[in-house]
């Protein structure tokens, strides 16, 4: 995988839990539009990877996931977007190669600015009945939300159960004052479980904050606003 930017900073996008990598598809075709074609990170478990889905993932697995491919791909002064649990996984990885990153942006999202949380017991119940697994629940997503038929498919096609011990393992890393980080709050009722990583970065002067009216998944209600945001300086 070896894609070409306009600009030298390449991009790697990383896509949260249970909605593999296709989620990230309009936001792909935008940043399309301006010659910029970014890296799609596939974590272990999700999407074409769901053949490796388990309870034995780990948080570092998908870490590693993410190092190994700006690493194998040399790439360098990387604008490295996580969305959703991909926070975790991309602070994770600025904690294991700091000098590859340049920028961060956390699309509503577990950001490292808040004391570290334990899963709800609800969530830890969920996880007990599935053998370790947690299933899709919480977030807004249907075909008319989606848009394309044929996408809104391969994306129902793509959910999977998602790896409780991800969530329970430390993951909370000082980001190097160098690393420009922007945080993106979506204002839908189904993005409240983010408000307090939105908060804490809204009030931090060493953040960047924009706020957009719609759902957790941003990637499909305004892709155009989170391409200008990814490419911007």
């Amino acid at each position: 995988m070896s894609p070409t930017n306009v600009s030298s900073a390449p991009v790697v996008l990383v896509h949260g839990a249970w909605i593999g990598p296709r989620c990230w598809d309009p936001v792909v075709a935008s940043l399309g539009t301006h010659g910029v074609q970014p890296y799609v990170v596939t974590l272990k478990g999700a999407g074409s990877r769901r053949g490796e889905n388990g309870p034995h993932i780990s948080l570092d697995d998908h870490i590693h996931d993410v190092v190994t491919l700006i690493v194998e791909d040399d790439l360098n002064e990387v604008t490295l977007v996580g969305h959703s649990y991909g926070g975790r996984v991309i602070t994770g990885v600025i904690a294991t190669i700091p000098d590859r990153i340049s920028r961060v942006v956390f699309v509503d999202a577990h950001a490292p600015v808040v004391d570290n949380s334990e899963p709800s017991e609800e969530r830890r119940q969920q996880a007990k009945e599935h053998g370790g697994m947690l299933p899709f629940s919480g977030f807004d997503f249907d075909a008319e939300l989606v848009g394309d038929a044929d996408l809104y498919r391969s994306l129902v096609a793509d959910i999977v159960d998602h790896p409780f011990e991800t969530l329970t393992s430390p993951w909370q890393h000082q980001l190097p004052a160098r690393i420009r980080r922007t945080y993106v709050r979506a204002l839908g009722e189904d993005a409240a479980p983010f408000e307090k990583y939105a908060c804490a970065c809204r009030n931090d002067s060493s953040w960047s904050y924009v706020e957009l009216d719609g759902p957790h998944m941003l990637q499909f209600s305004h892709p155009d606003d989170l391409a200008t945001i990814i490419m911007g300086s």
